[in-house]
């Protein structure tokens, strides 16, 4: 088997993938009891639930939990998604498959685009594993409490609004994956392409906007950056209001497509740099 049915397998058995999910897990799940409990125990609840208690309480119940499981995914899980794509992009040149897999034949173009489809696909695991774990915590909370198992009617607009959600989750990780597998390739080291992407991560966006009330050059590029561009996206997942007032549909659209070519220019040079490496090097 190869190509990608064989990366997916590799993924599947992969110790790491599953200890990260288990991680993304339990994180997620302290932050909604955490949150919960306070929305339950806050010295304010007792002269009854104010707005910010009623949101609190919502948004860790089911189905309102689903959206910030999402936010949590598009913005805190690309952290545990490059990790493991970067693993997946780097490790075959420390055993050495990566040669063995050109000697069978295999196209080096084909090689690069199959990680990165890997990658992209993959990352909906860290996806869809939070939600159902946030939403499955929270049905347990709620018959403890001896609560509605739904804590608000679950319409048509809130499906849609999930579906929208889940869709911006997996651009934002399918484009961290991306770069992350680009990383790995550049370098050849599933570790130090993980803490650069990691570093970009958390810091790339901000550096940019600190670069950009200095310099009015780096001001009129600032709207391309990667980190702006994907925190902006991922916060239409809860239609943040600070975004949606400030920046038109434009600038939105304009983000999408920044970052789908920021993605293409990824692919191009991953399997340009790939085509011209010596994998008898390591």
């Amino acid at each position: 088997m190869s190509g990608l049915p064989a990366e997916l397998l590799k993924a599947k058995h992969h110790r790491l993938l599953w200890t990260l999910l288990v991680i993304m897990v339990l994180v997620e799940i302290l932050i909604i009891g955490g949150m919960r409990y306070w929305a339950t125990h806050s010295p304010d609840s007792e002269a009854g639930p104010d707005d910010e208690l009623r949101q609190v309480y919502s948004s860790t119940s089911f189905p309102g939990v689903i959206l910030p499981t999402l936010t949590f995914s598009a913005t805190f899980g690309t952290i545990f998604a490059v990790i493991f794509t970067s693993r997946l992009g780097g490790e075959e040149y420390r055993f050495g498959t990566a040669k063995q897999m050109m000697s069978m034949g295999v196209s080096r173009a084909k090689y690069v685009f199959d990680k990165l489809l890997a990658s992209v696909l993959i990352s909906l695991v860290f996806i869809v594993a939070p939600v159902i774990a946030a939403s499955a915590f929270t049905a347990i909370l709620s018959a403890f409490s001896r609560g509605p198992l739904c804590a608000e009617p679950i319409t048509m607009s809130l499906v849609l609004q999930v579906t929208r959600g889940f869709g911006i989750a997996w651009i934002c990780l399918g484009f961290y994956s991306g770069l992350a597998v680009f990383l790995a390739i550049v370098t050849r080291s599933s570790q130090t392409a993980t803490t650069i992407a990691i570093l970009m991560i958390l810091l790339e966006g901000n550096i940019v906007n600190s670069f950009a009330e200095r310099f009015s050059f780096i001001k009129k590029i600032a709207p391309y950056s990667m980190g702006r561009c994907t925190n902006l996206v991922a916060s239409l997942i809860e239609q943040s209001q600070d975004i949606m007032e400030v920046l038109s549909r434009q600038d939105i659209i304009n983000a999408f497509i920044t970052l789908l070519v920021w993605f293409t220019l990824f692919t191009v040079s991953a399997v340009l740099i790939f085509k011209g490496q010596e994998l008898g090097a390591d």
